[in-house]
């Protein structure tokens, strides 16, 4: 079970101990873009991925993975959105920069 899991919908939060904070996200199963977009986000809010809102209120999780994974993109290919205050910024380098919202 991993934290994307949780925020699709399909499980329940792991262990502390299971937590990742990384920025860079691959085509592997394991560390998608969704995946990183939820660590990066828990570390920028001090938060535990679990207790995030579902990203799926924001953008729907599976079309950013699908995206992404598709080879269609390049490293010009960015997806911006907002999220629990936050702006995020996923690249088709496979990179994800969260900043604090201008209000």
């Amino acid at each position: 079970m991993t934290v994307e899991d949780v925020q699709t919908g399909s499980g329940q939060c792991p262990t502390e101990t299971n937590r990742r904070s990384e920025t860079a996200w691959s085509t592997e199963h394991v560390n998608t873009p969704v995946y990183a977009v939820v660590s990066t986000v828990a570390d920028a809010t001090e938060s535990a991925p679990c207790d995030l809102p579902p990203l799926a209120r924001v953008i729907d999780p599976d079309a950013l993975n699908a995206l992404f994974a598709s080879g269609s993109t390049t490293g010009d290919t960015t997806v911006q959105f907002q999220y629990v205050g936050h702006t995020v910024v996923v690249t088709g380098e496979g990179d994800v920069d969260v900043s604090p919202t201008d209000e």
